[in-house]
């Protein structure tokens, strides 16, 4: 019995013995190769780590093997970026980040996640200094529970992950001079009378809102996620040649040429209207031309438009000379449609109603802020069914037709009334309806 349990014994210190072997082994054996790729980008250059602490994990996860690397006070420079948000680019395992970007004086201009970096405008070119610190956390865990607090080692694993995977950090410190120029790309150098140009402006620092000059019209920009957006119409009486567009951002003045095309829009039997009464005249004015010169607000719509009739018969087209009893008119600057009464009346595109009311001239109307200053105007409704205030779809009734509809879609200006328009090619090109 007695050599039986020595025997027993003898065996589980065996066991023991090669384990602990395996584990030394193993240990002994296990390097900084273990750890992931710390490959991150930033503006298109490798950044270098600058200090790291990495747990990696042995035998299933039973035993840990710290590497750390403290971090150092040096600095690694990118050199210029001529880009005005340089892009960040971090490793796949990525799971938590930690960004603070400095100016040449010190001050934080940013704190907070990589996510977070893609909403930051840099405020103007010049010096900068970013810290960064990228960790993969195990599935499931939060960051709190492994970083060690000021010294940057790691807590115990909490075994959280099967199989067991590295956990840990790379810190980058890096300096950098950004020197961006604006870029302004035109959808088109020439457009017809009638027709609509948009315009991108990119590259740029800061906030500041561009200023576009010409004598084509108003143009507003709005913020988008690449910049800025704007619109520069052609209205039916727009002088045909070159026009002008002066274009400045920070300062910077870049200038481009913009040709008009001439366009016969052709004759249209009208019958003679009445003269409205002095009053319904005054209560258009009041209610609408407002609206006329509001400020543009950002871009709500994406894709082509809709005619807001789906099925009609144009009777009066925007830019055609309305000839009554034989006599030459002037030219229409709104879109008259046959339509059939009780149909849906639809929003042409996504937008805002900034006026849903009836009024004497125009009967039942309804006006949708689409955004980059463009708002449709649509007259002559049987109904109703929208108010004030409420934001609409692509599609969504807003009422119900009537005979006739009268529609206008204005772009900024009191003076300017581009033609029933849709929108192709990620809101920089356009195209008439059918």
């Amino acid at each position: 019995m007695k050599r039986f349990l020595l025997w027993i014994i003898s065996v589980a210190l065996g066991v023991v013995v090669l384990l602990a072997a395996v584990m030394g082994v193993s240990y002994a054996f296990t390097t900084e190769g273990g750890c992931p790729d710390g490959a991150a980008q930033f503006g298109g250059q490798a950044l270098e780590a600058n200090g790291s602490c990495w747990q990696v994990p042995l035998l299933g996860g039973q035993l840990d093997k710290v590497f750390a690397s403290p971090a150092t006070l040096s600095v690694q420079k990118l050199g210029v970026l001529y880009t005005a948000h340089p892009e960040l680019s971090l490793p796949e395992w990525t799971g938590y980040t930690a960004l603070t970007i400095q100016n040449a004086a010190g001050d934080v201009l940013f704190a907070g996640s990589a996510g977070e970096y893609q909403n930051f405008l840099f405020p103007a070119n010049g010096e900068y200094k970013a810290e960064l610190t990228a960790w993969r956390v195990p599935k499931g865990g939060v960051i709190t529970q492994f970083e060690g607090g000021s010294t940057g080692q790691l807590r115990k694993n909490l075994g959280l992950e099967r199989p067991a995977k590295p956990t840990g950090w790379y810190r980058y410190s890096f300096r950098f001079t950004l020197q961006a120029s604006a870029e302004v790309e035109l959808s088109a150098e020439r457009v017809e009378q009638g027709g609509t140009v948009g315009v991108r402006i990119s590259g740029m620092t800061g906030d500041a809102v561009p200023t576009i000059e010409t004598d084509l019209g108003s143009v507003q920009c709005v913020r988008a996620a690449e910049g800025w957006r704007a619109y520069i119409p052609a209205a039916y009486n727009a002088s045909s040649g070159g026009h002008e567009v002066n274009i400045t951002v920070n300062g910077e003045t870049i200038t481009r040429t913009l040709t008009v095309l001439p366009k016969d829009f052709g004759t249209v039997e009208a019958e003679a209207e009445e003269p409205a009464a002095d009053s319904a005249n005054a209560q258009f004015r009041s209610a609408i031309w407002p609206l006329y010169e509001a400020a543009a607000t950002a871009k709500q719509w994406q894709g082509g438009f809709v005619p807001p009739a789906e099925d009609s018969m144009t009777l009066v087209d925007y830019g055609q000379i309305k000839v009554t009893n034989g006599q030459q008119g002037s030219r229409s600057n709104s879109t008259k449609l046959y339509t059939i009464p009780g149909a849906p009346c639809r929003a042409a595109a996504n937008g805002t109603v900034v006026f849903a009311g009836n009024l004497a001239l125009t009967g039942n109307t309804v006006v949708i802020d689409h955004g980059c200053g463009l708002r449709s105007y649509l007259y002559g409704l049987q109904e109703l069914s929208v108010s004030k205030g409420q934001t609409v779809e692509k599609g969504q009734a807003v009422g119900a037709l009537g005979e006739e509809l009268t529609m206008d879609f204005k772009l900024g200006s009191r003076s300017v009334n581009p033609r029933l328009l849709f929108q192709t090619s990620g809101g920089l090109f356009w195209k008439e309806n059918g």
